[in-house]
């Protein structure tokens, strides 16, 4: 059986990317500030890379797309989850999406 597919890095681009990349440290601890190929970078603990582009103007924000969007794995979800709402500088979107589900 072969193993699991895996990515290196991937490219974010950003209208400022040392704030871009201050926000990723301070919200993944485990995670670093690095440079690869010239561009400021996050390294993740699994050796991925996000790599910072700069741009002029951010993305257009419709239409909604997955395109937009990469994930990051946390071990413990709800616990992660509590410590974000309790950070003043950070909003998590969609707010519908992290109220409790009801139980009947």
């Amino acid at each position: 059986m072969l193993p699991a597919p895996g990515f290196h890095h991937q490219h974010l681009n950003s209208v400022d990317p040392d704030a871009g990349l201050d926000f990723y440290v301070r919200q993944f601890s485990t995670s670093a500030k690095a440079r690869r190929g010239g561009l400021p970078a996050l390294r993740a603990p699994n050796d991925v890379l996000v790599l910072f582009t700069r741009v002029a103007t951010p993305p257009p924000t419709s239409p909604q797309s997955a395109i937009w969007h990469f994930g990051w794995h946390v071990p413990d979800t709800r616990a992660s989850l509590e410590t974000y709402r309790g950070r003043p500088d950070l909003e998590l979107l969609p707010r519908e999406a992290l109220e409790p589900l009801e139980v009947r």
